[in-house]
């Protein structure tokens, strides 16, 4: 996939995420469907390139999360890759890297499974101007969380993985009630760079 997906590509991964945070089996733990807060970034886009220099490490320091990230892509049936161990967070390749000058970069990880808590177990903490960092072999880049929203499963909005945005940062994971051997809530933190 392209720096710049199409839409049909983003509405595979869409529907992909969908279906597979919907699949896994959790536990119920997380904090229920907390409430939005903030303003989420505008979709302008500035026309910069898109740089692809892998993240590393997610880390949300003042919740005192910090995760191992490894790279993901779409599945043949269009989902997106998790990966496997709750402790690691997905970071989708096919989208902005941390450091563009545009687009989104796109993680998504486990809220809890039966074994454990997720790396992105308190995500529900965090809130406007809260710092997200991201390590890649270029050095450390710096967020600001600016907003927060949770969307139902079948309704996660497809700019979600817009590239076509001024640069941004989202993190997805569950959120809500806990039926049917899922979380009926995706919980979308939206933040853009800081220097």
């Amino acid at each position: 996939m392209s720096g710049r997906a199409s839409g049909r590509g983003m509405g595979l991964v869409l529907a992909g995420l969908v279906l597979l945070i919907a699949a896994v089996v959790l536990v119920g733990r997380a904090p229920r469907g907390p409430a939005d807060v903030g303003t989420v970034p505008a979709a302008a886009a500035d026309g910069g390139a898109l740089t692809k220099d892998p993240p590393t490490r997610l880390a949300l320091p003042g919740l005192s999360i910090s995760a191992p990230v490894a790279a993901v892509g779409v599945r043949p049936d269009g989902g997106l890759e998790i990966p496997p161990s709750q402790a690691t967070v997905g970071w989708w390749s096919g989208g902005a890297a941390p450091g563009s000058s545009a687009g989104t970069v796109v993680f998504a990880g486990h809220v809890d499974t039966k074994a454990a808590e997720g790396a992105l177990f308190r995500l529900t903490e965090l809130t406007p101007g809260g710092l997200i960092t991201v390590d890649t072999a270029r050095g450390r880049f710096r967020y600001e969380m600016v907003a927060r929203r949770s969307f139902a499963k079948t309704r996660l909005p497809a700019d979600t993985f817009d590239q076509s945005v001024q640069a941004r940062l989202v993190i997805v994971t569950c959120t809500g009630v806990f039926r049917n051997g899922s979380y009926d809530e995706n919980l979308v933190i939206y933040a853009r760079p800081t220097r």
